[in-house]
């Protein structure tokens, strides 16, 4: 097969399409190889929204999506994994179609996300 195009994984972050996690920060959570994680993860999920400064920060947020995808890919034999946290945030219409109602107090989210252990580029 011809090779069209690549797109590597230095690129992607170059570009800011990857965020690159800071390798202290993974290996925190239990994860010695690198991690990246897209723009709209980090963005949603690990940036603090605006009103949550004083209850939240970035590392805390980023420790429990890694630690819970450390959880599900010791139990993962393959390299594509669906895992799950909880996510506190605004009640704005910003709802993505990988997050759902948990009941109750609707700035809590159950939020699916899909993770691909590889080699890197």
């Amino acid at each position: 097969m011809k090779v069209i195009s690549t797109y590597t994984t230095k690129e992607a972050v170059s570009d800011g399409v990857l965020v690159r996690v800071k390798d202290a920060e993974s290996k925190e959570a239990g994860i010695k190889f690198p991690v990246y994680l897209s723009q709209g993860v980090f963005s949603k999920y690990v940036q603090v929204p605006i009103g949550y400064e004083a209850e939240q920060d970035e590392t805390g947020r980023l420790f429990d999506i890694l630690s819970t995808f450390r959880y599900a890919a010791k139990r993962c034999s393959g390299s594509y994994l669906e895992f799950h946290f909880i996510i506190h945030t605004p009640d704005v219409d910003n709802w993505e179609p990988n997050e759902i109602f948990t009941g109750g107090d609707r700035t809590y989210r159950l939020v699916k996300l899909k993770a691909i252990i590889q080699p890197q580029d």
